[in-house]
């Protein structure tokens, strides 16, 4: 979880989609990690993808990146089986979905790097577990090149608590006049690769709780969904941003910046579900 002080909730403008962001081509969406986090994430978007075709859009086209394979320490806490052990994540978890939803859907079994990365892509949704990972995906992001990300939800969390922050990348060449800042903006901590991170893979299933907690991924899953959900079905979210405590039961939103005086459209355009703007 980010180390940074929690902004504290304070009154604050809408931050809006508008023109074209739903339509009837399904939204291109690159889930990068499928492990705790990002298999709970890919079940959730299922959800999301029915909801979208159901108001008469094109739903998700999800593509799931992740290099490992399930092993006895990921049955307990992610969305795999016994019988899975020894498979790929993306490809085994892609293929449920597929079969049990009728979709067509796509499983990587690599990195997300290099045409992955630099490619143009609605909705970037991050689960990873390292601050590599996470300087590589801010360089993506960031970066001025033809493709672009238009949203980045990146989902972060330690033994009980967690974080997940809905933003806007652009580049020096590509400025949006409101943009939503991304989680390594807010918490640079998080690509800091002079902090050492613990790396070690967990050999057992008790481990692997003692690491994070059994619900720690569902939660931090559950509210990223949720916060992107939001923007989609209302057009607009005051909030961008989520932090939360199992411990304590504690759960606290951070607010979209406050809009310059003379607004200017934003890049990442959008409707809303019911049509307005």
């Amino acid at each position: 979880m980010a180390e940074a002080d929690k902004p504290h909730r304070v009154k604050s403008d809408m931050w809006a989609l508008s023109g074209t962001f739903l339509s009837a081509a399904p939204l291109r969406v690159a889930v990068v990690g499928v492990g705790g986090s990002g298999s709970e994430v890919v079940s959730n978007l299922v959800h999301v993808d029915l909801a979208l075709r159901v108001h008469g859009y094109g739903g998700l086209h999800v593509i799931a990146f992740d290099p490992d394979v399930v092993s006895e320490a990921n049955v307990v806490r992610q969305r795999y089986t016994i019988a899975d052990i020894g498979n790929s994540k993306a490809e085994t978890l892609i293929s449920r979905v597929n079969l049990a939803c009728s979709l067509d859907w796509e499983a990587v079994p690599a990195a997300f790097k290099r045409e992955a990365g630099r490619g143009t892509w609605d909705i970037v949704i991050s689960c990873v577990d390292t601050r590599k990972a996470r300087k590589q995906l801010h360089g993506y992001a960031f970066a001025d090149r033809f493709g672009v990300w238009r949203f980045w939800l990146d989902l972060g969390n330690t033994a009980t608590s967690g974080q997940a922050i809905l933003g806007t990348p652009r580049g020096k060449r590509r400025a949006l006049a409101y943009a939503l800042p991304c989680a390594t903006e807010l918490h640079p901590e998080l690509m800091d690769t002079r902090v050492v991170d613990n790396e070690v893979a967990s050999c057992s299933a008790l481990d692997a709780i003692a690491r994070q907690d059994l619900f720690v991924n569902k939660m931090v899953a559950l509210l990223g969904t949720n916060l992107l959900w939001r923007l989609l079905k209302d057009g607009k979210v005051s909030e961008h941003a989520l932090y939360f405590d199992l411990e304590r039961y504690a759960i606290a939103p951070a607010a979209v910046p406050q809009k310059r005086k003379r607004r200017v459209r934003s890049e990442s355009d959008g409707a809303t579900l019911d049509g307005t703007h």
